[in-house]
Parts: C-alpha cells; sequence; structure tokens
C-alpha cells in the first residue's frame, strides 16, 4: 500500500453555482433515468468520463468533504456519511444532519464529524466501526493505517486530546489546559501522538501513548497550521516556514517562503508539496516539493493557483484551472488531463490512477494505463 499521510490547509477554489447547479440537475436527471432501467448499479457503471475516464456519482454529497478509502471513497456531506467501493458503488451510508462536514482517512480506516459537532464516526471500508459521542465540540480528528484516531475536542478554549484504538475503545487522553489544540495524530506504530496547540504562538509536542509524561516540545512564535509525522522525524508547516524536526522535536532544518503567500500544501512521509504566491491575489506562484531531509527536490511556475494538492509515494498531483498534472518526484510531467467539471479535490491512489472531485463526482483518470 502506497503511503499516504495528506494533510491541507484546505484552500479550495471557489466555483461558479451555475456550473454547480448546471450539474446537479443533469446528474439528478441521470439517476432517475438509471433507476428506472435497472437501478444505480446499471447507472454507475453505464458512465463514462472524459479521455475515457470513468466517472462516481454521489447522492447527497452538497457540502461534503471527501477522502480516498484504499481504492474507494468516503464522502462527508450535510446529510451524513457514505462509502464507496472502487467501482463506484455505494457499500453504506449512516444519515445525519451535519452543517461542516469533515472526513479524514489512512488507508483502510477513516474517520468523519461535523466540525463543532459532538459526535465522530469510525469506519473502514466495509462498516461503522464505533460512534463516538463527545461531551465537547470536536474541531479536528487525525487517523493512522492501523486505525488509530486522535480527536481533538475544544470547550471554552481549552483542548483535550483522545486516542481511540482500532476498535474505537479510548486508550489516551490529554489535556492541552489553557491551550486551544489544532491538530493531531497518530505514529505509524501506535506509540508516539504529535499534536499542535497554541494561543498566540504555537507549541509542537511529542507524548508516548503508554506515559502521562510530555516526550518533547518545540516553540515556535507564530501560528503552527499543522504538523505530521514523516521519514524524517516531524515536520511543521507555518505561514512562513517548513520545518523540519527530529523525532525529539529539536529542528534540524528550515525552509523560508521567503516573504511569499502559502497557498496551499500536502504534507506526506517523504515530505512536503508546496504552492506559493508572490502576491496575495494572482501572479507569480511557484510549486516546490521539499523533502523530508530538507532539500528542494524540484520546483516549477504554475500559471494559476493550485486548487488542492496530493502526494503519495513518488507521485505528486496538482489541480489548477481545470488541468490535473500528475508529476514524478522531482516534479517531471508524467501524466495530464483536461478537468473541467468543477473539480475541487484530488486524490492519488493506489493502484496508479488519480481521482478528480467535485461537489456532486469525480472522475478517476488514467485507469487504461494503471
Amino acid at each position: 500500500m502506497g503511503e499516504r499521510r495528506k494533510r491541507k490547509n484546505g484552500f479550495l477554489r471557489v466555483l461558479g453555482m451555475a456550473l454547480l447547479l448546471a450539474a446537479a440537475v443533469a446528474a439528478v436527471a441521470l439517476a432517475v433515468r438509471s433507476q428506472r432501467e435497472g437501478g444505480l448499479r446499471s447507472f454507475w457503471r453505464s458512465l463514462r468520463g472524459k479521455n475515457g475516464a470513468e466517472e462516481f456519482f454521489f447522492e447527497n454529497a452538497s457540502g461534503g468533504d471527501v477522502a480516498a478509502l484504499d481504492l474507494g471513497l468516503a464522502v462527508a456531506s450535510n446529510s451524513g456519511l457514505y462509502v464507496y467501493d472502487s467501482e463506484g458503488e455505494l457499500t453504506y451510508s449512516r444519515l445525519y444532519t451535519w452543517q461542516s462536514p469533515a472526513v479524514k482517512t489512512e488507508g483502510d480506516y477513516g474517520a468523519a464529524w461535523d466540525v463543532g459537532g459532538k459526535l465522530a464516526l469510525f469506519f473502514d471500508d466495509d462498516k461503522v466501526i464505533k460512534e463516538i459521542a463527545t461531551e465537547d465540540p470536536v474541531v479536528a480528528v487525525g487517523v493512522n493505517q492501523q486505525g488509530y484516531a486522535a480527536v481533538c475536542t475544544e470547550q471554552d478554549n481549552r483542548g483535550i486530546v483522545t486516542v481511540y484504538n482500532s476498535l474505537g475503545t479510548a486508550i489516551y487522553r490529554w489535556s492541552a489546559g489553557n491551550d486551544r489544540v489544532l491538530t493531531a495524530c497518530v505514529s505509524g506504530r501506535d506509540e508516539l501522538m504529535v499534536v499542535t496547540v497554541g494561543r498566540g504562538g504555537s507549541r509542537v509536542l511529542l507524548m508516548r501513548l503508554d506515559s502521562e509524561e510530555l516526550g518533547a516540545e518545540y516553540t515556535y512564535p507564530g501560528l503552527i497550521l499543522d504538523a505530521a509525522f514523516t521519514d524524517a522525524g516531524v515536520a511543521a508547516i507555518t505561514t512562513q516556514h517548513l520545518i523540519g524536526l527530529s523525532s525529539a522535536l529539536e529542528e534540524r532544518w528550515r525552509a523560508d517562503f521567503e516573504g511569499r503567500y502559502l497557498e496551499n500544501y500536502s504534507l506526506s512521509p517523504s515530505g512536503c508539496l508546496l504552492s506559493l504566491s508572490d502576491f496575495q491575489v494572482g501572479g507569480g506562484r511557484t510549486l516546490s516539493f521539499i523533502t523530508a531531509e530538507g532539500e528542494n527536490a524540484g520546483s516549477l511556475e504554475l500559471d494559476a493557483q493550485a486548487a488542492d494538492l496530493d502526494v503519495m509515494d513518488d507521485r505528486r498531483a496538482v489541480l489548477s484551472d481545470g488541468v490535473l498534472t500528475v508529476y514524478g518526484p522531482n516534479l517531471q510531467e508524467r501524466e495530464r488531463y483536461a478537468c473541467d467539471f468543477g473539480a475541487e479535490r484530488v486524490i492519488l491512489r493506489t493502484d496508479g490512477t488519480v481521482l478528480a472531485a467535485g461537489t456532486f463526482s469525480a472522475y478517476v483518470y488514467g485507469k487504461d494505463e494503471a
């Protein structure tokens, strides 16, 4: 299974309402016709996308978030959780009324929640493992490939992190006191957890799940947006720096954005794919991949804003201005696809294909070559 630790800042290209409404009307019309001719399964199988790409259609996915679940897809929408298999067929769903749905996945496991709500779902590609009702509002959740989930909750700006194992059993709980918890993630071996907290400045904290004592701490004067485990230790990203930390949270290197604005990023075990702009709006955009050891593996100029980025193994994917481009490890172009149906997200998949998802549908590209 390919590596994935995709972490994003949520910068997405705003789409025109006319395009969304047109797509919704067309999709509903096709769905109704398909149901009359033999149901949703034949409907999904009959759809063919651009350049021979295969299309998935989402029911009730308005206002939602999507993430890969191995070769399938998990969709958290205003109406609940929907899990699809590799052929785009609905495996199961759970209906809820969510205001700000979010989903995170890693391998065969995932977590879905309503940001600011008091419910989190842990699930795999076959079932919902457990529903977790929390005392305080959920602000973020991190999940690893073994199904361990770190749930961040907050009440009166006081953060708490609770870690659950793959069975949905709580095994660890930590309070940030008067600090706010921003993010949390568990290592691949289920032994360590990295937590980002902040109030004014920010701190990255390292903890062992078998101990109540703090393992290590790193302090930064500004806001740390995210932190995650890498092949070389821990990486932390801010609005002005990408920082490489050792396994003891000692700073080893720092990549300075040199006054440029961070537009988008994707953190992975092997490094970080960054989109930087010379201006807050328009012009002078650069795409770079910084390895976990702090080396710049490649850079190139972008003609338009990167709506979304993804990294898996030696592949890097960029969705920009209706074009989906897949690059190699040094940002040499490998594949390019026209992707003008209103896509907002890009997901590299373990079978070598790449998925671009919009509000109501997604196309899988490279299927014939994979």
